[in-house]
């Protein structure tokens, strides 16, 4: 029954006319801008792997280990078959990911997440924005962190990493204190 959901949810993809599938009686697998599906009967695997799509450009931070997700509903599935079509399309969506997946490799935590797009005038323009997130609530292997960080993904590529404490010792819209280690 998930196959022929699947199959049928396919046409409802605003851009179905580029994707071709390829079913039988256990499967349907399709690719969607990179991006590979298998619907199975209880099942949903979505994923992106070079080697199998032969891409000539391979992405260094993103495979099919670190992209593998399975799902048991169609719509979960489309929404992150599209997610994983944007990071294989933008190094920022990218590095975001990478970044992400690297996080949880090492076991380092936060209770608060932020996500939102960010640029400045005049250069304002959606291609042009990066991606700014904020964690608090860190803790690195269980161990918990004063620390709160921030990173923005830029277009090309770079990103900027910052931490900052949870409780700093000014208020930060006022200028900082002269301190000891000033001198």
């Amino acid at each position: 029954m998930m196959i022929e959901k699947l199959k049928n949810a396919i046409f409802n993809i605003s851009d179905f006319e580029y994707i071709n599938f390829v079913q039988n009686s256990k499967s349907i697998k399709f690719i969607y801008h990179d991006v590979i599906v298998y619907g199975y009967e209880d099942s949903i695997s979505v994923f992106y792997d070079d080697a199998e799509m032969g891409v000539l450009t391979k992405l260094k931070s993103i495979n099919k280990k670190n992209s593998l997700k399975t799902f048991n509903d169609i719509s979960n599935a489309l929404d992150y078959m599209k997610y994983l079509s944007k990071v294989t399309s933008e190094v920022k969506y990218a590095s975001y990911h990478y970044f992400l997946h690297r996080l949880k490799e090492i076991e380092f935590n936060y209770t608060y997440f932020s996500f939102g797009l960010v640029g400045s005038y005049p250069n304002y323009s959606k291609e042009s924005l990066s991606i700014r997130c904020d964690f608090g609530g860190l803790s690195i292997m269980n161990k918990q962190v004063k620390y709160n960080c921030l990173i923005i993904f830029n277009n090309e590529g770079s990103c900027k990493f910052s931490f900052y404490p949870e409780k700093p010792g000014w208020n930060e819209e006022k200028i900082c204190p002269k301190r000891d280690v000033d001198k």
